[in-house]
């Protein structure tokens, strides 16, 4: 139950919802998933042993998620499911709604805060209203949901961690392999021969550190040996300032291709641009999943839990966040230094796939659903 995202899609929140359902259906289960409508994709189809529903709501935003519980409510009465499922976000809740209605057991999985940050815009204006209805809104949802999933438990309300349970995402370990490098990708983006390719795949907002990814490109434009590409954002062509490419936004069914076409991963977050993360570093990296799947050293901050998922010195290197001197300098080493390179890769290959699968994931989710539907 995910009805503001799109799938196929480009987005994180679109990958983990076509991950989850094709995940779980992997594994036995009648999956039915509900999303948003797409022009062109009919309402209705089964793919992957996936039943996908598309849907719809007036006014078309995701400001107005509430509204499409009619169409929940259809489906459920039609599919007559086990438990019910949905990936909360703030003006959600309408999975859980119908699922409480009809005496059906419900998760919600949280991968953003349903708790208010420190100095929270959102709580103050909240807070006006006296008798706080976000909050109430969202606590009462909380509570609604037999279970929950999140990957800290901090972003949860206190009183329903005792059955929260700590997921993390994953990556597609069969997709993204060492073995989807290819020259003649590289070649075709006009990296030199023999360059170290140093990539930043993701969103370009600016607590996702892009600026200093691009300042340490530029720290480093004197090396000919390194060749900078970031694939996501709003522009493609040649960069400004250093030797590299931006793809623009990419298909997650060709990113695989373009992981592999790199030699170091970085993701250098900028924790302090986003208010929310006074709470914890809740996001789950899929970036840092997706290189270590593919065999890159990843260069990324030493925030927990990155540093439980990226180990300094076994799966990669840590910098200094915020310093893009610190970045330039830990890159650098990389690139001089191919056996460690070739090191680190290869621990982080093998511990994706032990720890940070998105087959794991869902065995994780099957072990809580089962749990809620007996």
């Amino acid at each position: 139950m995910a009805s503001d995202q799109v799938v196929p899609g480009r987005t994180g929140g679109s990958v983990h919802v076509l991950e989850v359902a094709r995940g779980l259906a992997a594994r036995g289960h009648e999956v039915h998933t509900v999303v948003h409508r797409q022009e062109g994709l009919a309402d209705r189809e089964e793919r992957e042993g996936v039943h996908w529903h598309r849907i719809a709501w007036a006014p078309d935003h995701r400001l107005f998620r509430f509204r499409a519980r009619a169409a929940v409510e259809r489906v459920a009465a039609e599919v007559r499911p086990e438990a019910v499922m949905e990936r909360y976000y703030n003006f959600g809740g309408e999975g859980v709604a119908v699922a409480a209605a009809r005496g059906i057991p419900s998760l919600l999985e949280v991968n953003s805060p349903v708790v208010d940050h420190p100095g929270s815009l959102k709580a103050l204006l909240d807070a006006l209203a006296l008798v706080r209805p976000m909050k109430r809104y969202r606590e009462r949802l909380v509570r609604a949901a037999t279970a929950l999933v999140a990957p800290i438990p901090e972003i949860v309300p206190e009183f329903a961690r005792g059955k929260t349970e700590t997921v993390t995402w994953g990556a597609n370990v069969e997709a993204f392999r060492p073995e989807r490098r290819s020259a003649e990708t590289r070649r075709a983006w006009g990296v030199p021969e023999g360059a170290v390719v140093v990539l930043f795949s993701g969103s370009f907002r600016p607590w996702h550190g892009v600026h200093l990814f691009e300042a340490a490109a530029r720290t480093l434009a004197h090396r000919p040996d390194l060749f900078f590409l970031l694939a996501g954002g709003p522009r493609s062509g040649l960069a400004a300032g250093y030797r590299g490419r931006h793809l623009g936004a990419v298909l997650y069914e060709s990113m695989p291709a373009v992981v592999g076409a790199a030699d170091v991963g970085v993701a250098p977050y900028d924790t302090a641009r986003l208010a929310q993360l006074r709470l914890g570093f809740y996001w789950s990296p899929l970036k840092v999943f997706e290189y270590m799947a593919t065999g890159l050293p990843t260069v990324t901050i030493p925030r927990f839990p990155l540093t439980e998922i990226v180990r300094d010195g076994d799966e990669g290197l840590h910098f200094r966040e915020g310093d893009a001197r610190d970045l330039a300098r830990t890159i650098e080493r990389l690139a001089g230094e191919a056996g460690l390179r070739e090191r680190l890769g290869r621990s982080a290959r093998q511990r994706v796939v032990a720890r940070y699968s998105w087959a794991r994931h869902c065995e994780q989710l099957e072990g809580v659903l089962r749990r809620i539907a007996s």
